[in-house]
């Protein structure tokens, strides 16, 4: 997908609503200005070009621009951080062979 292809427009008198998910987004505005209220939020923002926020799954967004804006939604790095499962001591026992067999698996029988 392009840069292009992933941008949202919202023009002069239009209003824009967004239902976050699955998981968090981050709201990139790229030409314009935007205001944006967030569902559970008291207070509203002004965004410009360059600016972003952070917006959490599951939130109702309403975006409006002034006069119009494009922005983009993207995944933030931290939601696709994953904690190994396994520690180099447990994958190096793994990879051990076992006393108990004379052959190797990966040998030809």
């Amino acid at each position: 997908m392009s840069e292009q292809q992933a941008l949202w427009s919202v023009e002069k008198g239009e209003a824009l609503s967004l239902s976050i998910g699955p998981g968090a987004r981050a709201l990139q505005v790229v030409q314009g200005r935007v205001w944006l209220t967030q569902s559970g939020c008291g207070s509203d923002l002004w965004l410009e070009a360059g600016q972003s926020v952070e917006l959490d799954a599951g939130r109702e967004v309403l975006i409006e621009a002034w006069p119009e804006a494009q922005f983009q939604l993207l995944v933030p790095p931290c939601a696709k951080v994953r904690r190994a499962s396994w520690t180099w001591p447990k994958l190096l026992r793994a990879w051990q062979p076992s006393s108990s067999s004379s052959q190797s698996s990966c040998a030809p029988a």
